[in-house]
């Protein structure tokens, strides 16, 4: 029995994913976003997010709290996070968090998508916000071409877009700050490894 294209092509960008979404579930990701939490002890404060991974965070809150405290956090686009707290230096909070893996594998997608959509210009699909990986992308090519494309998936290392364009495989782009290349071509579309910050110099600019 053969698998229908869409399947197969669902297949190759899972499976395109599955070493980013190892390497997310470890790696802090530089967020600065506003968000509260709470204690039994203290009640409710308001907190900036510096860092997060799926296993933690750092945040900056005028309060002094003691470790071990057991405490929400209440993060704008990531949601409600359970955690302790491990230490504090000055005004900063480490805080590790207390959640089941499949928690923890949907919030590195939130993590991910949060700390990609401005970097890469994305719009949010508002009729799907709880859907990470989920918008309208414009992709520049390095013969000034604009391709204007659905976001299926997104990770630290690269993307897969919908679209009726087919670029070729390896030739260079752009999308929003990132540039990179095309690795594959899908059945909807293509997908994209993002350079590293040390060689995207040599890729097309945005006008």
């Amino acid at each position: 029995m053969h698998d229908e294209p869409g399947r197969l092509d669902r297949r190759k960008i899972k499976i395109a994913a599955r070493g980013a979404q190892e390497r997310r579930r470890h790696a802090r990701v530089p967020l600065q976003l506003h968000g509260r939490f709470w204690s039994e002890a203290d009640g409710e404060h308001a907190c900036r997010l510096i860092d997060i991974s799926p296993g933690g965070a750092r945040i900056v809150a005028r309060l002094r709290i003691s470790p071990d405290t057991r405490i929400v956090l209440m993060i704008t686009s990531l949601g409600r996070i359970e955690g302790q707290v491990v230490r504090q230096e000055g005004g900063e909070i480490s805080v590790r968090f207390n959640a089941p893996m499949r928690k923890r594998d949907k919030l590195a997608d939130a993590i991910t998508w949060r700390f990609n959509k401005d970097r890469l210009g994305l719009d949010e699909d508002r009729t799907a916000p709880r859907k990470p990986g989920r918008g309208r992308a414009r992709i520049l090519l390095a013969d000034g071409v604009v391709i204007q494309a659905n976001v299926v998936d997104v990770s630290v290392t690269g993307a897969a877009f919908e679209c009726l364009e087919r670029p070729r495989v390896g030739e260079t782009l752009r999308v929003g700050e990132m540039s990179g290349r095309v690795a594959r071509i899908l059945d909807n579309g293509f997908a994209v490894v993002f350079d590293p910050p040390e060689a995207a110099t040599g890729s097309p600019k945005a006008a």
